[in-house]
């Protein structure tokens, strides 16, 4: 197999892309492709293997369906992202048949390309990456008119991510649920302000909604990706799904809940024993700013959020970010990869980013009886992460060594970060925007940032108050219970101990574990015991922090046998997911070659390894 073929020259607006295996050397030319010249099935599965960034599809001929097919099954079974979502056949005559394989339980496309012009052939795929391979909020929408049922189980309120998520476990679990949220589609935050160019911030195994038989998400999942799992997981619970209603009061009633709706204009009661507020505590509406003399700047103010810059020609932008959370580091990404020449980032304090390796280290290390991280192989990544802040020349946190993040700031993962660094196309400025001027940003230092776009990256409101008000719960405990069979299932304020726990970086993580402790005490009187544990306490519903509920779940486990187990379980299954697909050996080359090839995107041309930033994990492999 010969190297990849890469456009390096010309970043272009948001598309979809796509990664081309080319076994049957057609000739034809696309953005990112891989020709195959070899027939060694586990050479091919390897290579494959170090490109997974990118989704596949396969072009071939028909005699090499036998070779195709056992790297298929390789790939297969570990569930790599790599494994192709279709198979192109060429046929240059223009009458061979395709082969039958209807029986091989694929699960991919197989599509009929007649004749041999490569323009041809390079139109049909690009046609088909374009529809397969691209956004579609559509799918989200959900429109159930049936009536709602007089009493369930269980009410789930929000039909995000965790609020689908639990309806799924719930209706496994044989218990009947309704899904309720005010808006005309599903998906939370993920299709209310993600971009299409938004990816997971913890690696996938950490944040994964569907255990899939093929082909599992890409690491750091894209929108894409996201929003078809929660298409699938909306599918699966459909009949329990109803959305444009507005859930107005939760209340005790009895033994249960009485919860008062409005749907169709008309206010509605619906009695349940228990309730899963599955509602954003952290991300709420956007913060509303509006910064001096705007209107004197000549170029763009863009939102970070909700596809705003979608379609914005980056190239040879001077950009401004304003903000250092998740968001403006996404944003910094988009704008490199689009081609910008310069980015600055404006912040009140830098922001903790850790390179790709570091977050799945943290989840892919064993974890000790405690579920806690060998100090030994948590000091050595610390170095080697303080390395390569010191190498690529990006500025260190304040707060660093004594916490890991500052209080109220999440992680984000990203290695084009240091990258960026290291190229000079990218650098942060502490200080706040004091006005706007015609070519720029005046700074409250009196420092000028020239830029031709501004964007806006601030963040979110929290939305805790909104859980107070619909449940009329002034506190909470730390084990996210407001009371009996009734739990505010959310994320939360991110303080400096988060992260520090066997849910890692991953919201999600946390969620699944609680909602299984939730489904095992359900409508038991075991309640009481829970909240009398050692370490169990009330805290008020708007301070409600990631140290409570991780000192809660330490506190359960500690003491309750069955918790243990479900802790256990959760964090091997995670581990087995990790190293099916990635073990060591195989994601430091994966992630060595995309460290490499980054490079050479933003530098605009083929670089050397020793032109660039120091790859600084290779010596992962030397301890193993």
């Amino acid at each position: 197999m010969k190297g990849e073929v890469m456009a390096l020259y010309s970043p272009t607006e948001f598309r979809a892309q796509f990664r081309v295996a080319d076994f049957a050397a057609t000739g034809a030319l696309f953005e990112f492709m891989l020709t195959v010249d070899g027939e060694d099935p586990a050479a091919l599965v390897a290579r494959f293997r170090t490109y997974a960034d990118l989704p596949f599809v396969y072009v071939l001929v028909v005699h090499q369906v036998p070779l195709v097919l056992e790297v298929l099954a390789a790939l297969k079974a570990i569930r790599s992202p790599c494994y192709p979502y279709a198979l192109f056949f060429v046929d240059s005559s223009g009458t061979a048949a395709l082969p039958d394989l209807a029986t091989k339980s694929l699960d991919l496309d197989i599509l009929h390309v007649a004749g041999s012009e490569t323009d041809r052939l390079i139109h049909q795929v690009e046609a088909y990456a374009g529809a397969k391979f691209q956004c579609d909020k559509q799918v989200l929408q959900r429109n159930n008119q049936r009536d709602l049922p007089e009493a369930v189980d269980v009410v789930v309120v929000g039909a995000g991510v965790t609020g689908l998520y639990a309806a799924r476990r719930l209706k496994e679990k044989g218990l009947t649920c309704c899904v309720l949220d005010e808006r005309d589609m599903v998906g939370g935050i993920w299709s209310r302000y993600a971009n299409r160019t938004s990816q997971v911030n913890s690696s996938e195994g950490a944040y994964r909604l569907i255990e899939k038989q093929t082909r599992c998400n890409r690491d750091h999942s894209t929108t894409r990706e996201i929003l078809e799992d929660i298409a699938q997981l909306a599918e699966e619970t459909h009949d329990r799904l109803y959305l444009q209603t507005r859930v107005e009061q939760v209340r005790k009633s009895g033994d249960g809940y009485e919860v008062r709706l409005t749907r169709d204009r008309q206010a509605v009661r619906l009695k349940c024993k228990g309730a899963i507020l599955a509602i954003n505590d952290r991300v709420g509406a956007p913060r509303k700013i509006q910064w001096k003399d705007e209107a004197r700047f000549q170029g763009p103010i863009l939102s970070g959020f909700a596809d705003s810059t979608a379609g914005f020609d980056w190239r040879g932008k001077r950009v401004a970010i304003v903000g250092m959370g998740a968001f403006a580091v996404e944003n910094a990404r988009t704008a490199l990869e689009g081609g910008a020449d310069q980015v600055t980032v404006i912040c009140r304090r830098h922001g903790t980013v850790c390179p790709k390796i570091i977050d799945y280290l943290n989840f892919a290390t064993p974890y000790d009886q405690d579920f806690k991280h060998p100090r030994k192989s948590n000091m050595r990544n610390m170095l080697l992460w303080k390395n390569l802040y010191k190498l690529s020349g990006a500025t260190e946190p304040e707060c660093w060594m004594g916490k890991i993040k500052h209080d109220g700031h999440t992680i984000s993962v990203s290695d084009i970060w240091f990258i960026a660094h290291h190229l000079k196309k990218l650098h942060t400025v502490k200080g706040t925007v004091a006005q706007m001027d015609q070519k720029g940003v005046v700074l409250d230092q009196g420092r000028f940032i020239e830029a031709d776009v501004v964007v806006n990256c601030v963040g979110f409101e929290r939305n805790a108050p909104v859980a107070k008000a619909l449940s009329a719960y002034a506190e909470t405990y730390n084990i996210n219970y407001l009371d009996k069979d009734l739990m505010y299932l959310a994320d939360a304020f991110i303080d400096d101990n988060a992260f520090n726990s066997f849910f890692g970086s991953s919201v999600l993580e946390m969620a699944k574990f609680y909602l299984e402790v939730y489904l095992h005490y359900f409508d038991t009187p075991a309640f009481d015991t829970l909240i009398s544990a050692q370490g169990i306490r009330k805290v008020p519903i708007e301070e409600r922090c990631w140290s409570h509920y991780i000192q809660g779940a330490e506190a359960l486990v500690r003491q309750f046998g069955n918790i243990r187990q479900i802790a256990e379980r959760q964090v091997a299954q995670r581990t087995r997911n990790f190293l099916e697909v990635h073990d060591l050996p195989a994601y430091l080359a994966e992630n060595r070659r995309e460290w490499i090839d980054t490079h050479s995107l933003l530098a605009g041309r083929p670089m050397r390894t020793e032109e660039c930033l120091a790859y600084v994990f290779d010596k992962l492999l030397d301890e193993k």
